[in-house]
């Protein structure tokens, strides 16, 4: 699937839906803690965590829309000094947060 095309599949699926994302980020060694404290003041940013493994930094992200989370990737995690790559993870559903289920 093209870009373009996964796109507007998002756009469907999400359309008018609070979209919830966990990004993974790698960054450079030098600069995780400027990074997590810069990115954790951002409102639309829920958790951030430094981790092991894949990724440095793993960051829960929701929005009013897709659109929104778009932006956000483009306009802001791109941007960000010291960051190397990014993944994102759309969530689906969510079966247990803070003891609540919710359905997205």
């Amino acid at each position: 699937m093209q870009n373009d095309e996964m796109g507007e599949t998002f756009d469907k699926y999400y359309d008018k839906k609070i979209v919830t994302a966990l990004i993974g980020l790698e960054v450079d060694v030098t600069e995780i803690d400027t990074v997590i404290n810069n990115i954790s003041k951002d409102s639309n940013v829920e958790d951030a965590y430094v981790v092991t493994g894949d990724f440095d930094i793993i960051i829960k992200v929701r929005f009013p829309d897709y659109q929104e989370l778009q932006k956000y990737l483009l306009t802001k995690i791109s941007k960000i000094k010291g960051v190397k790559d990014s993944k994102t993870m759309m969530v689906i559903s969510i079966k247990k947060e803070d003891n609540t289920t919710f359905t997205e």
